[in-house]
């Protein structure tokens, strides 16, 4: 899988890969972690989750987490395509801020 054809990320996308990739969450725990974190002005409605869980499953970035459902919730894990994802557009916007923070450090 070539992950830069998904580059960039949406911040909504971001920080759902970043919150599982510290662990598994139910849907309802993914919307409380980016919350959390609303420094980033990301928010979440579960609606809105939702549609953006069932892609990234489509897409093998996330999948149900095994055996951490409790016939109420369904749980999610990232996946080592999420990872790979994740990763990539963590450098590609560390690179762009290299670039950019000289402009604005007058250097």
């Amino acid at each position: 899988m070539d992950v830069t054809e998904h580059l960039p990320l949406a911040p909504r996308d971001l920080m759902v890969l970043a919150v599982l990739a510290e662990g598994p969450l139910h849907g309802y725990g993914v919307v409380k972690a980016v919350e959390a974190r609303s420094e980033s002005g990301v928010l979440l409605d579960p609606a809105n989750l939702y549609r953006v869980l069932r892609r990234m499953a489509r897409l093998e970035w996330v999948r149900n987490a095994e055996g951490a459902d409790d016939g109420r919730r369904r749980t999610y894990e990232i996946t080592n395509g999420g990872r790979e994802v994740l990763s990539a557009e963590l450098g590609r916007l560390e690179r762009l801020l290299t670039q950019a923070r000289p402009a604005v450090s007058g250097g």
